[in-house]
């Protein structure tokens, strides 16, 4: 049978979505679950569908609380999870049938302590954006797992498309009233693990819905992802300083985010400040081998005082 595996569903306000997420998940081939719906609050139906689907499927349990945002429902189930495994899926999204499967799979077979796969970014109208799906896969150290999630490009901070050890959150929670809580949280789980398998198939579908964090215009709270960056960065390369360059190009990948949408001149100290940091990492990012095409073209476009 396997392994019992939790799978964590924060639910607000997503009526619209929901049901195709759940479904997703009492689809999958894997079927020793415990799904925790945590119903954060929600003011439209999403709580009473959420009981419905617990009345018909035992391995459902539904948390209703007082609305506290991403982290505290998150948290909220990590107190309750049962399993020895743990994914975190969002509400508006939806994984593919195998995909618990898989990340049994690649972690059991191969020993290790985390499993990931990649993410299938769509539009609204789930049209691809851009996915790794080549079926290769990946066995990492910690130190090469860490370089991968600081360069972003395989897998990000994401708390979704990948399989942890419960045990691993025992000291582990997200920023409660915070944005950007993955990129406070998800590294620290990477430093218990001596051993990280990726795999190149994309089996979480994410929705590029028009409200997420990366396309709402400017607020203070976004400044969290600076200092949660910084956190991260501080963190790993107080342990493997080998990784500074690496480190300063995620940083360098945050500053180009909040200008793209601080304006100027209403937050004209945010906005200089911003241009400062990044003008001290973007000789990195241009003289760095590993740094990427895509990011020389952003700092040298930088230069000439563009933000692309």
């Amino acid at each position: 049978m396997g392994d019992l595996v939790t799978v964590v569903v924060p639910v607000y306000n997503v009526e619209n979505y929901i049901e195709k997420c759940v479904d997703s998940i009492l689809a999958q081939s894997y079927k020793n679950l415990e799904i925790i719906l945590v119903d954060d609050g929600s003011n439209d139906r999403s709580g009473k569908i959420s009981d419905r689907y617990a009345e018909n499927d035992a391995r459902i349990k539904v948390i209703h609380k007082e609305n506290g945002g991403l982290s505290d429902a998150r948290n909220a189930a990590i107190e309750r999870a049962k399993g020895k495994y743990i994914t975190f899926v969002d509400s508006d999204d939806y994984i593919e049938k195998d995909y618990v499967e898989y990340l049994y799979r690649l972690l059991k077979d191969n020993n290790a302590d985390m499993s990931i796969c990649s993410i299938n970014n769509l539009t609204p109208n789930e049209k691809e954006i851009s996915c790794y799906n080549s079926g290769k896969i990946i066995i990492m150290d910690r130190k090469q797992a860490l370089f991968e999630l600081l360069n972003s490009k395989k897998y990000t901070n994401s708390a979704s498309a990948k399989l942890f050890k419960t045990e691993h959150f025992r000291d582990i929670r997200f920023p409660v009233g915070r944005i950007y809580e993955d990129v406070a949280t998800i590294y620290k789980t990477f430093l218990l693990c001596d051993k990280i398998v990726f795999g190149e198939r994309a089996l979480y579908n994410y929705i590029h819905h028009q409200g997420t964090i990366s396309r709402q215009k400017f607020t203070p709270a976004r400044l969290d992802a600076i200092e949660f960056c910084y956190l991260m960065t501080g963190e790993i390369t107080k342990i493997y300083p080998e990784l500074k360059r690496i480190a300063d190009c995620r940083c360098f990948d945050s500053y180009i985010t909040l200008l793209k949408v601080v304006n100027k001149s209403e937050n004209s100290e945010i906005y200089s400040e911003a241009w400062k940091n990044l003008k001290l990492k973007r000789k990195t990012v241009i003289t760095y081998i590993h740094s990427g095409l895509k990011r020389k073209i952003r700092a040298v476009a930088s230069y000439f005082g563009r933000i692309i």
